[in-house]
């Protein structure tokens, strides 16, 4: 048995596969993680996803029910708004754009981790979005899928 823990690009790709295997016109639209247990440092303490897939004009969303398991794909009949399709795989995976995020000074906790494209304000890579802070005062932190650029936004 392996004890190698899936990083969030595997655990995104287990929910591709189940996805699209009951709705093979599926796509990407986001991925979003939150840290069940708080604020955390460690990309692996975000053990709770759902993710979005545009699936022509309906959206379908996935959520995971343990670490790397995830249950049944539930269609919803409305598009979902706001998101560019991500070409996955994307090239950095969550551990590589948490350093990325340090490297640049932005050490502090986070409780929630988005990889998504955001349709605005301009066309751009998909971004690991790490968000902190109060619900009145949350702090985000933007690092680029592809080529690790790291940005801070409220």
């Amino acid at each position: 048995m392996s004890t190698t823990v899936l990083g969030f690009k595997g655990r995104v790709t287990i929910a591709i596969n189940k996805v699209t295997k009951q709705y093979p016109h599926a796509k990407l639209y986001e991925a979003d993680g939150v840290a069940s247990g708080g604020p955390t440092t460690d990309p692996k303490q975000i053990d709770k996803l759902r993710v979005v897939f545009q699936d022509e004009n309906n959206t379908v969303i996935i959520e995971s029910t343990s670490y790397d398991e995830f249950g049944s794909p539930v269609l919803y009949p409305e598009p979902w708004v706001g998101d560019v399709v991500i070409e996955w795989p994307v090239k950095l995976d969550l551990d590589e754009a948490d350093r990325a995020k340090n490297a640049a000074g932005q050490t502090g906790a986070y409780d929630t981790v988005a990889l998504r494209n955001p349709l605005g304000p301009k066309p751009g890579n998909p971004l690991y979005i790490f968000g902190s802070g109060s619900r009145q005062a949350r702090k985000f932190v933007f690092v680029d899928a592809i080529t690790g650029k790291v940005t801070v936004g409220e």
